[in-house]
């Protein structure tokens, strides 16, 4: 429950910032109707896990990653941690450029998995490496 809270407080504070170019949460309101409904079916809550399509690309994605202090770098998501990770280069590397595009994994992809930690730290942990990118 308090990771799902601090995801949902880092959703809305970070909506609209100047080097976001979308956060994307399963089950908000960016989300399609189909994508709605399933998250609805299949999950209790908000869920802890959102990505964030910064502006700009992958040199961009990595200054945000390696000035983040509270969020460590990961390719598995979960736990009462926080943990980031860029799917581009790590979970779906494999993937044809084509395959990535269709799947919506760009280079400027961030995934957040939320952990238990002070909300108002984890977002002063994103906006000082935001200022990074």
């Amino acid at each position: 429950e308090r990771s799902q809270a601090n995801a949902q407080n880092l959703v809305a504070r970070l909506r609209g910032h100047p080097k976001i170019e979308a956060v994307l949460d399963a089950g908000g309101a960016e989300s399609s109707p189909g994508q709605q409904a399933l998250f609805a079916r299949q999950c209790t809550g908000s869920g802890s896990t959102f990505s964030l399509r910064l502006k700009g690309g992958e040199a961009e994605a990595f200054r945000m990653l390696n000035a983040l202090q509270l969020f460590k770098l990961a390719v598995s998501l979960g736990g009462t941690e926080s943990l980031v990770s860029h799917p581009s280069s790590t979970t779906h590397s494999d993937y044809s450029a084509e395959a990535k595009v269709r799947c919506g994994i760009g280079d400027n992809l961030v995934r957040l998995s939320v952990g238990i930690e002070n909300a108002d730290d984890l977002y002063a942990d994103l906006v000082q490496a935001l200022q990074a990118v």
